[in-house]
């Protein structure tokens, strides 16, 4: 006699499917604030940057009114070109570990259940 194998029950189905949806809306939520977060981290920061950035600006300003020689007028052009680099450059670097930071959380809390 050939045995049939053992079916959940629709209860058991109707509890699996009601736990993952339950675990589907925490994840939402979860989602939608670290997002929330990170959209406020982000913006706090490039409105610092730029906040510097006007400031350094306006410095180079009095700096270029303060050129009287052809040679002074190159030396600040080299520097200035030289500082913004390096300071977008710093600024792209922060950025980027800050979404990195905000990947990492996320992955690991997506598939941190599984472990």
């Amino acid at each position: 006699m050939s045995k049939t194998p053992a079916t959940p029950s629709a209860t058991a189905a109707l509890e699996a499917a009601l736990r993952a949806q339950a675990e589907g809306w925490g994840m939402m939520a979860w989602m939608g604030a670290t997002m929330a977060d990170h959209v406020r981290r982000t913006g706090s920061e490039m409105a610092a940057f730029a906040r510097d950035e006007a400031r350094r600006n306006a410095e180079a300003m009095q700096r270029l009114a303060a050129c009287r020689t052809p040679e002074s007028l190159t030396d600040w052009q080299g520097d200035y070109l030289g500082e913004t680099v390096a300071v977008c450059r710093d600024e792209a670097e922060r950025l980027a570990r800050m979404q990195a930071e905000v990947c990492d959380v996320t992955l690991n809390r997506m598939t941190g259940w599984r472990d």
